[in-house]
This record gives structure tokens, sequence and C-alpha cells, in this order.
């Protein structure tokens, strides 16, 4: 099954008592379980439960599905870290688990590590379902289409329809990441509700400094060896109280380099820019400076004339 099945079936009311949830984004999983709560229009207070296969005994699980609902038609029930579980000793509650009654909707949800490769973390959830002949399987994982097609439909709704520098921006540093992607949009939306609020256009016209937006922009412009980052942070500074908001942009996206690729710059880059993350916390008045020596040493790449960066 498949995100749009599962909508149009909740759409006719359409619920079934056994789901297997699979995704490596939190935020997809949590919303898909409020579809089908609301669907079902639980009452949280008295028929709704969340509990760990890892915390509890199956025994005590297995009451927990049987358990009938208080006040509403269904009693669900959320299972979480299923993947985290051993092969075998899922087999032994899939023994326990004859079947889920009518009054019950049972969640289990498989959440992947984002670390793995696509295809053993497949065949890993694949097997598990085989446990659970039962249980209808909705895969959430959204493809590089989908995800430009979200990112292009929430900015038209924004009135950003053809900003491809937000665009473009949302798709390269959170396409895997869409709960970030998410804060990320909803910061673009303050911007703009404050932009209006000023009576200004857009949300580049915000004192430029302002927003985190720029300062990912400056912190991306830097990884990626760009002559107008200097040209860029000295424009920016006159609006910035602070400079924290550009050091965490550069922290975030050193964090996200380092998980991909190994090289000994990168430790050397998450030391100074500790070092001047330090200064600023301390009251020290050359953070400013600090940045800027950081980027002139990093960005330019010259050696006796000699280019050799990328």
């Amino acid at each position: 099954m498949i995100e749009k099945e599962l909508k149009e079936q909740l759409k006719k009311k359409i619920i079934h008592n056994h789901y297997f949830l699979v995704s490596d984004e939190p935020l997809l999983i949590n919303n898909t379980i409020n579809d089908i709560k609301n669907a079902l229009s639980i009452d949280e207070a008295f028929d709704f439960e969340t509990c760990s296969i890892k915390e509890n005994e199956y025994s005590e699980i297995i009451n927990k599905i049987l358990t009938a609902p208080f006040t509403s038609t269904k009693r669900m029930l959320v299972l979480r870290d299923i993947e985290k579980e051993n092969y075998a000793d899922l087999k032994e509650f899939a023994h326990m688990l004859v079947r889920v009654p009518i009054s019950t909707c049972l969640i289990m949800v498989y959440q992947i590590d984002k670390k793995n490769e696509y295809s053993h973390r497949a065949e890993n959830y694949k097997k598990v379902l085989e446990l659970f002949p039962g249980a209808q399987c909705l895969v959430l994982m959204p493809d590089a289409v989908t995800i430009q097609r979200w990112i292009t439909k929430k900015m038209e709704s924004l009135g950003l329809k053809n900003n491809w520098e937000i665009i473009n921006y949302l798709n390269e540093e959170f396409a895997d990441d869409i709960t970030g992607m998410k804060n990320e949009i909803q910061k673009i939306e303050n911007y703009l509700y404050e932009a209006k609020r000023l009576g200004l256009g857009e949300v580049k016209d915000i004192s430029q400094g302002l927003t985190d937006f720029d300062a990912y922009r400056l912190a991306n412009n830097f990884f990626h060896h760009r002559p107008e980052t200097i040209e860029e942070f000295v424009r920016l500074k006159p609006f910035i109280k602070s400079p924290l908001p550009i050091i965490d942009a550069l922290g975030h996206l050193l964090y996200k380099y380092t998980s991909k690729v190994s090289d000994k710059s990168f430790r050397y880059l998450a030391a100074e820019l500790l070092r001047i993350d330090n200064s600023l916390k301390t009251g020290s008045h050359f953070a400013d400076l600090l940045l800027e020596i950081l980027f002139i040493k990093n960005l330019c790449m010259l050696n006796k004339g000699a280019h050799y960066g990328k």
C-alpha cells in the first residue's frame, strides 16, 4: 500500500485492524498515525496508547491489544521499535498475536536507519513483515521526484512559485531530512508573515541577515568555495545582532558533510568553529573578525598563486 491509497481508504472510512508502517522519517510516521487516529475519531485520553516492544513484556502488549475501547468505537495501540527487536523474539511475538480484534487498531512502527543502504533495510523489514501476514504494510519512503513536488507545491501556496533559490536550497539541504525541511519551511512562513507585517514584499527583503535562510545560504556558499562568501558575510554583518546564526548554520552543514566523507580539513574547521563559538560565549568582541579570518583562510585556497581548491 502507498500513502495515496491509505488516504483514499480513510476518506471512505475503510480502516484496517492492523497496520505495519515503514519509514526513515519520524514526521511521516507520526502524520500517518494522526491521519488514522482522526479517521477513527479516537478519544486520545482513553483509547490511544503508544508503547515500545523493547520495554514491555509480550504478554503485556497482547493484553493491551485485547483491551476493549472505553469511549471510542476502536482502541488504537501504536507499537514502536519493531526494528530494534531480535527476529527470533519477533517470531515468538507473532505466534502469540493470533489476530487483532475488530475493536482494536494496532499500528506497528518499523523505523529505518538512514545510514543503512536501501537494499539492506528493504530486505530487513520485508522479512519481519512476513511474520504478520494480516498487517497492511505502508512504506513511507518518498523519492526525489515526490520531494521536489512537495517543495514546489508548498512554495506555490506561500506565493513563492518561481523562487528557485529557496526551492533548490530546500531540495539540496533537506531532501534526506523531511523533518528538518518541515521546520525550515515553517521558518520561511514566519519570515513571510513578518515581511507582510512590516509591509515588505518578499522574504529576502527582511533585513537580509535576520533570517536563518541567509545564514544557511552563506554557509552553503562557504562549503562550496564560492568567492561571493566574503562579500555576503560583510553585507550581512550590519544586520545581525550576533554571529551565532552563522556559526549554527556552519556547524549544521559541517556535520552533514562529515557524516558523508572523511577529511582531516573538516576536523580543522570543526575545531576553529568551536574556538569561535567559545570566544563568543565568553563575551569576546572579536567573533566577527574570527569568522572573517576563517572564511579568508579556508575559502580562497590559494598557495603561491596556485589555486588548488575545487
